[in-house]
């Protein structure tokens, strides 16, 4: 933890009254928590209050606010988003959904495909959604599939998948920067 984030804590942990307002302040900075270190609840602190959360959501509740007497500039926020998918990396845009999507690179003569084609947010024979492709530059078409019902292959730079997950997700965002989305 952060020595910034160890100081917050001090002051939340501190306060004698949990109010409305600190309960959003402490949600921001467990939510600020990288996967990596585990997540929103990767603090043992940070378990009721997230929890408390998750369960409020649910309930359609709104999201607690973090105000600027707490220490938040404004710039320092969550939103609620629905959607399966996280962002895609930088210089990655997401695959129009149900187009055939392989990884490619230009050669002398051409373009050769060098990863296997899928489709991007379709369905699997027995319906259950398929990953999304964040894909790079485009490298152009290529026709595969039988020659009396041939289908393109539309051909990037680079290709990253994503499994879809909850559709229950935050966005946070940390000084006006989106940081990170949290499904739960």
């Amino acid at each position: 933890m952060t020595a910034w984030r160890h100081t917050w804590w001090m002051v939340l942990l501190l306060a004698g009254s949990v109010q409305a307002s600190e309960h959003g302040c402490t949600v921001l900075l467990c939510l600020s928590n990288p996967a990596a270190n585990g997540g929103p609840t990767g603090v043992a602190e940070c378990v009721p209050p997230i929890r408390r959360l998750y369960r409020d959501l649910s309930r359609g509740r709104p999201f607690p606010g973090c105000d600027l007497e707490d220490g938040n500039d404004g710039r320092s926020y969550a939103r609620q988003v629905l959607d399966p998918y996280d962002p895609c990396p930088d210089r990655l845009q997401p695959a129009t959904p149900e187009t055939m999507v392989a990884e490619g690179r230009r050669v002398a003569r051409g373009v050769v495909q060098i990863g296997p084609a899928r489709m991007s947010q379709g369905a699997d024979p027995n319906g259950a959604p398929v990953g999304r492709a964040c894909v790079g530059d485009p490298l152009g078409p290529a026709q595969s599939g039988d020659p009396d019902s041939p289908f393109a292959i539309w051909l990037y730079d680079r290709v990253v998948w994503q499994q879809p997950q909850s559709p229950r997700a935050i966005d946070l965002y940390v000084d006006g920067q989106w940081q990170q989305r949290v499904h739960w």
